[in-house]
């Protein structure tokens, strides 16, 4: 249960910057190696104990937050950054290291000097320190797509105790869901639990090779906080922040913003994820400067967008938030501006599409409009767009 004391991307200058009760068995996410190799141990702690966070989903985007961290850190004695990868691409890092190629200035982790691990029983065991049985890790920070979410209890169990804060990055209204998924897993225990929305442009190449292409901004909210007064949503202390806030003010080429509303910023992405996520795979997979470029699919991410602001309001104002923490008409333009000088982006669906992996239909999609549905919203266009791309979830089994 998790513990309540005695009760848990860069264009700053063009975007509107916005930035519930927790936690039995759950359910293991595939890795393909028992063991793990590393090339480095995690710093052995001599006057202070090491501060140590985990990444757990060294993807595109975890690979680039993480690197960023990784970097800040560098030439710490008393940080440790360990990344958890998956398949081949764990495979791969473990000989190659990482490779991050960045409009901000590449990232390269050195194969001796990443501590990589397959599974995250092994990072937890790699850093068990028999004179301090307090909390080994000091963050953990989730990277996995939102197909993934069942995995995410079970899977960061090991790493956490009463004193770990959890950052989830991934798309979608996940908060209900992942909060009555810890809550059920028994053994989870953290301090906070904070929503990541990444606006960024980040594809992996190829195992172990990232290319980050534009924006890369990175939006926090708290989702649940073991320090607070109530279990209210989305409820927080100033503590909440300003660990946040001390992570990632080092990582300088990390456009980072508080959101103090995490509902009022997962609706906030949704305005470029809904249109343009969605309209990229009901047109069989195209890039984003296709949808722009085209008068009627550009008109469409219009109605779609002002369809999820309509939404976003309405579910605000039903968890009682007032009207200044509504998203405000112009969010639209602004997502526009910024797909507009984004180029021939893959977003992350279409790639999933080409590639016939699972897509992110539940939360990325469907969860929103079912939200529409309950709060009485008419949202026409979007309901088109669901249905055309779960078609092809369906067509081609991408569960």
């Amino acid at each position: 249960m998790l513990a309540m004391h005695h009760q848990i991307v860069a264009l700053s200058i063009l975007l509107l910057g916005l930035a519930p009760n927790l936690f039995a068995s759950g359910f293991s996410l595939d890795v393909t190696s028992s063991s793990s190799k590393t090339h480095k141990s995690a710093a052995a702690d001599t006057s202070e104990r090491t501060s140590r966070i985990a990444i757990v989903g060294a993807g595109a985007v975890g690979s680039y937050y993480g690197g960023r961290i990784w970097e800040s850190v560098r030439c710490s004695n008393s940080t440790d950054v360990l990344f958890h990868l998956r398949n081949e691409h764990y495979a791969h890092c473990v000989e190659n290291g990482i490779t991050v190629t960045s409009i901000d200035g590449n990232i390269v982790i050195p194969s001796d000097e990443l501590l990589a691990y397959s599974t995250t029983e092994d990072m937890a065991k790699s850093v068990k320190d028999e004179d301090d049985d307090s909390h080994a890790f000091d963050w953990v920070i989730v990277a996995l797509k939102s197909s993934s979410l069942d995995a995410v209890p079970e899977l960061i169990k090991p790493l956490t105790s009463p004193e770990t804060r959890v950052l989830v990055i991934m798309n979608g209204l996940i908060e209900d869901d992942l909060t009555e998924m810890m809550r059920e897993e028994q053994g989870l225990e953290c301090k906070a639990v904070y929503g990541g929305m990444a606006l960024i442009c980040s594809n992996r190449l190829s195992p172990g090779v990232i290319d980050h292409s534009y924006a890369g901004k990175l939006v926090v909210g708290v989702a649940y906080s073991a320090d607070a007064d109530d279990d209210g949503y989305c409820k927080w202390v100033e503590s909440d922040k300003k660990a946040i806030m001390d992570l990632f003010e080092p990582v300088t080429p990390v456009p980072f913003e508080f959101e103090d509303n995490l509902l009022r910023g997962r609706w906030w992405k949704n305005c470029w994820n809904l249109p343009f996520n969605g309209i990229s795979v009901a047109m069989g997979g195209i890039t984003t400067d296709r949808i722009v470029g085209d008068p009627s699919l550009r008109k469409l991410a219009y109605k779609v967008m002002d369809e999820t602001i309509a939404t976003a309001n309405a579910d605000l104002a039903k968890h009682g938030f007032p009207e200044e923490d509504y998203l405000p008409e112009d969010t639209r333009e602004k997502m526009m501006v910024f797909t507009d000088t984004m180029g021939a982006y893959k977003p992350s669906t279409m790639l999933d599409l080409h590639a016939r992996k699972p897509m992110e239909v539940k939360y990325l999609f469907k969860t929103a409009l079912d939200r529409a549905t309950k709060l009485g919203v008419p949202v026409p266009h979007l309901e088109t767009l669901v249905s055309q791309i779960e078609a092809f979830q369906r067509h081609y089994k991408l569960y």
